[in-house]
């Protein structure tokens, strides 16, 4: 009698399992009384949507995190959202390291996959470089900004103030300390907090192989085809938003330029959003879907897919290959990249219209669409509608917030089965 072959668990699968671990128990810590202020009891829905939140590094919250939430209950969404930006695999390696444990292909291999990885070819080299920029750029936004809180807090509290500032900035979290859902609204005209926020926002939404090859080459020249394209799209969208939001909402260009930075998945903000125009909002909507680049603590379809599809129908259009910097870029990476915006795009679509027929009428199209652009960007920017929505729609919310975070190419792969051996004829479809 023959034996069934024993099914491997994929690469990707097993991110899928940690990052529902970690939000599990993260849920479980959050809804006990020793995480919670005296006199303050929760559903375990919100708790379980504040760890969701926190691993996504979304920044979406259903209650106050400040009013709620005592020294132990925020020290765990900080780790969570340390967690969430490291990444579990790189979290598990890192820890492997520590130990000083043998780590093998399997571990390697979900490395490879949670930063889309060509090959197993320096996959130690990634966690390094992850775990010591995560540290040195933490430490040094901790520092900068304890001065700031020190005119406001004592020292302790300031401390506090600027670490969990810091870790939630750099791994473009958005959870925020000031209460009453105010975000850094209080430090509006503050330039140096906002430099220094908006600056932990670009770096950790940039991406860990561009910070490793600016490190290592330091020339324009030099850098990666891969690198330039981000320098260049970051960039653009920086200025871009920046613009449109100066135009739209009237506002001054250091609260524009602060916006426009966390619009692209850190969630922060300075300027009110719920009272933002339509425009402005959807213009908001676009940065956010773009969202950071690959390899980094961000979410949204990234700043590559954007570019591959812009050169793609560019090559079209001119009739020209699809290259830049005098480099072509593949078939495969095109097809890919309109792969992920396409189920991007499902995803949020989906997303809506699920949440809008459970609200029934409740709340704007515009306002359902702008959450659920936010929760798979994993931005946490929000009109200011999501601690009044039903618990369906809240559910929905966590589900498009774990896909965003690992992203939907990635939970795609993750269902499929072994891949056919059978080879079809081609034929032509009239397309268009």
């Amino acid at each position: 009698m023959k034996m069934e072959p024993k099914k491997s668990i994929l690469p990707n699968q097993y991110l899928i399992i940690g990052f529902c671990s970690i939000i599990t128990l993260g849920s479980f810590l959050l809804f006990l009384p020793i995480s919670q202020r005296s006199g303050i009891h929760i559903h375990y829905l919100d708790a379980l949507f504040t760890s969701a939140s926190a691993v996504c590094v979304t920044g979406l919250v259903t209650l106050d995190v400040a009013a709620t939430f005592n020294l132990f209950g925020r020290t765990v969404i900080a780790l969570l959202i340390l967690l969430g930006g490291l990444g579990f695999a790189s979290f598990v390696m890192s820890f492997s390291m520590l130990l000083g444990w043998n780590i093998g292909i399997s571990k390697r291999s979900v490395v490879r996959e949670a930063y889309n990885l060509g090959s197993l070819k320096g996959t130690l080299q990634v966690v390094k470089t992850v775990t010591y920029a995560s540290l040195i750029f933490e430490v040094g936004g901790t520092l900068i900004e304890f001065f700031i809180f020190r005119k406001t807090y004592p020292p302790l509290q300031a401390l506090g103030h600027a670490a969990f500032n810091a870790i939630s900035a750099f791994n473009n979290a958005g959870f925020d300390l000031m209460g009453g859902y105010r975000s850094l609204t209080g430090f509006r005209g503050n330039i140096l907090m906002n430099l220094t926020t908006a600056l932990l926002i670009i770096i950790g939404g940039t991406g860990f192989f561009v910070l490793s090859d600016i490190a290592r080459n330091r020339r324009w020249k030099k850098l990666s085809m891969h690198s330039r394209i981000v320098i260049l799209m970051n960039l653009a969208l920086i200025v871009t938003g920046t613009l449109g939001i100066i135009i739209l909402e009237h506002t001054d260009l250091l609260s524009s330029f602060f916006q426009s930075v966390t619009a692209r998945t850190a969630g922060f903000n300075t300027i009110d959003i719920g009272k933002m125009s339509e425009p402005g909002q959807f213009l908001m909507m676009v940065l956010m879907f773009i969202g950071a680049s690959p390899g980094s603590t961000g979410g949204g379809i990234k700043t590559t897919t954007t570019f591959a599809m812009i050169i793609s129908l560019g090559s079209m259009i001119f009739r020209r290959e699809p290259a830049v910097f005098q480099r072509r870029i593949s078939n495969e990476s095109i097809l890919k990249a309109f792969q992920v915006f396409l189920l991007a795009l499902l995803v949020v679509i989906l997303g809506v219209f699920l949440i809008a027929v459970s609200e029934a009428g409740r709340f704007s199209f515009l306002q359902i669409s702008f959450e659920g652009v936010s929760a798979f960007a994993t931005v946490g920017l929000s009109t200011g509608i999501t601690p009044f929505l039903g618990s369906f729609s809240k559910v929905v919310l966590m589900i498009i917030m774990f896909i965003g975070r690992l992203g939907p190419f990635t939970i795609a792969s993750s269902l499929r089965a072994r891949e056919s051996v059978l080879k079809y004829v081609e034929e032509q479809v009239f397309i268009g």
